[in-house]
């Protein structure tokens, strides 16, 4: 974890939002999902947060769902993509982490699974179907801390003060915060109300805060910026590669970030 901890510091003493860009393992294939990959690291994102695609992912708008179709219709396995995912994290000093739902680590060995991240370079990870009350029977929790990998829960708006301060206490690394209830994709409206409950999560967490969903041009970002620390982009991000040869994406990739960064 110390490449996550060592990018968090740097984020706070640089005073500016982050950027955490999310990609589905796979898509559009395993050559291009590398070097696009890169690109985007290349292109001023702070971290990357790849998905191991899955037949149903139940938190994704159509973007990301049918990126996860795709793959898997491509031949993406679980071990395919983390072959992939350590050719990246091999490659940058920048951290990476692993998005994807607690099936996929389940069956794969939650014991086996955390300690393979480790092992492939991986900073973290970020399994938004977990619910840490049901740590003692599958250890998440716990192997993920003796692999020292961080485990990056999610709050919602709609999560209660008592529940925000306990997924703060159980979290390590920072916490992910969504921007609206819902699906992924949609784009955000930046409201009081959204103001209001990423005030609320500042009051009771220590750890950074990320926000994420529906988030896809700079006023968003600006909006945000004194709420949040990390900001992340996902179904804005496939969408200017997605369809588009190779070359074609890589620059438009290029084009994106710098919208949001410069």
């Amino acid at each position: 974890m110390k490449k996550l901890n060592d990018k968090l510091k740097e984020i706070k003493r640089a005073n500016r939002p982050a950027f955490m860009m999310h990609m589905v393992a796979g898509f559009p294939d395993m050559e291009s999902c590398a070097r696009i990959g890169l690109k985007i690291l290349d292109s001023g994102a702070d971290l990357l947060e790849f998905q191991i695609p899955f037949s149903d992912p139940v938190a994704d708008g159509p973007v990301i769902a049918s990126a996860n179709e795709v793959s898997l219709a491509k031949g993406a396995t679980v071990k395919s993509s983390l072959d992939m995912i350590e050719e990246i994290a091999r490659s940058t000093q920048k951290p990476i982490l692993i998005m994807t739902y607690f099936n996929i680590v389940h069956r794969y060995g939650v014991e086996k699974f955390c300690k393979k991240a480790r092992v492939i370079g991986v900073q973290g990870l970020i399994i938004p179907d977990y619910p840490f009350d049901e740590d003692s029977g599958n250890g998440l929790l716990k192997y993920t801390r003796k692999n020292d990998l961080a485990f990056i829960q999610v709050i919602a708006s709609t999560t209660r003060e008592d529940r925000i301060k306990e997924i703060a206490r159980t979290s390590s690394g920072f916490v992910y915060c969504m921007a609206r209830t819902g699906i992924t994709g949609t784009k955000t409206v930046i409201s009081p109300q959204t103001i209001s409950y990423l005030e609320a999560v500042q009051e009771n967490c220590e750890l950074p805060i990320a926000v994420g969903f529906g988030l896809s041009d700079r006023s968003q970002i600006q909006a945000l910026a004194p709420y949040a620390d990390i900001m992340i982009v996902g179904s804005a991000l496939i969408q200017q590669y997605a369809g588009r040869p190779i070359e074609v994406g890589l620059e438009a990739v290029g084009d994106f970030m710098r919208s949001l960064t410069e």
